[in-house]
């Protein structure tokens, strides 16, 4: 089975957080997850490196969120904020992992964000990311973390943002890969109900090949209990993908991380256009 030639063990989760609305989404479904695999939940909260230095150059300035006023960048006062922050996270992945009864940690680093993610994920079978920060001046631009943990991060991957929910039907994009096949036990391990919807959508515009990857779809998905709708993408460019996507009305996208489809620029591009959560396999 294709289970066992392509596992998807989720033991570990790895949450990084930072308070945003998006990143708290993210713990939310990462409980969730947590509680469906009876997975330990790591949250990581960094402390900024580069924060910290600048806040003790004299010449830094913050700007005021709401009074768009400028003052001196204080280090007591980043510090204070930080630890806030720290708390309230805290306080938050507590209520949440007791209430669900999973087994969860907390942990604190100082250093640069992207390093201390990609250190922790490392450990961890699957890792949630919050599609931005704190949304100012462009709210559907992914984060600076998420742009360089994409390209770097070693497993799993799931994007989210705020008022988002894991749901079916999720669709698949699938070129017949090995990254492709480990999507497809990704989709049947994810859903939380046998009986729901898959959509495997076969990246391919001659008929010929398109009947090739069903049939080897077919056979990733033997033996599982899974209503399964196939269809293909007829053409390779990121508008008819998103076309696809919406027309579909998939509530999850499953996608294998090396694709040609799916360069570094067209993957950011497609993150920032949709709303459902994506997964990225590698």
């Amino acid at each position: 089975m294709s289970e066992e030639r392509y596992p998807l063990a989720v033991r570990r989760i790895l949450v990084a957080l930072d308070a945003s609305p998006h990143s708290i989404a993210a713990l939310e479904a990462a409980v969730e997850l947590a509680a469906r695999f009876r997975a330990e939940l790591l949250g990581l909260f960094v402390e900024d490196i580069n924060l910290l230095r600048l806040a003790k150059m004299p010449f830094a300035r913050e700007l005021g969120l709401f009074s768009a006023s400028r003052r001196p960048l204080d280090t007591q006062e980043v510090e204070r904020q930080l630890r806030a922050q720290t708390a309230r996270i805290r306080k938050l992945l507590a209520t949440l992992g007791e209430r669900a009864q999973i087994s969860w940690s907390f942990r604190v680093a100082r250093g640069r964000i992207v390093s201390e993610v990609l250190t922790a994920a490392a450990e961890a079978d699957l890792v949630l990311l919050g599609k931005t920060g704190w949304p100012v001046a462009h709210p559907r631009r992914l984060g600076s973390t998420i742009r360089a943990v994409l390209s770097a991060a070693p497993g799993p991957l799931l994007v989210f943002q705020h008022g988002a929910r894991l749901k079916p039907p999720i669709l698949v994009l699938y070129d017949g890969s090995p990254a492709a096949d480990r999507a497809l036990v990704a989709a049947a391990t994810l859903m939380a109900q046998e009986d729901s919807q898959l959509i495997v959508l076969a990246l391919s515009n001659q008929p010929a090949e398109a009947e090739r990857l069903q049939a080897r779809a077919t056979a990733q998905l033997q033996g599982r209990k899974l209503q399964v709708r196939y269809c293909a993408l007829a053409g390779s460019s990121l508008p008819q993908l998103l076309r696809k996507v919406r027309a579909e009305r998939c509530g999850t996208l499953i996608l294998p991380a090396p694709s040609p489809l799916l360069r570094q620029d067209t993957l950011v591009r497609l993150l920032e256009e949709i709303e459902q959560p994506v997964v990225l396999i590698r």
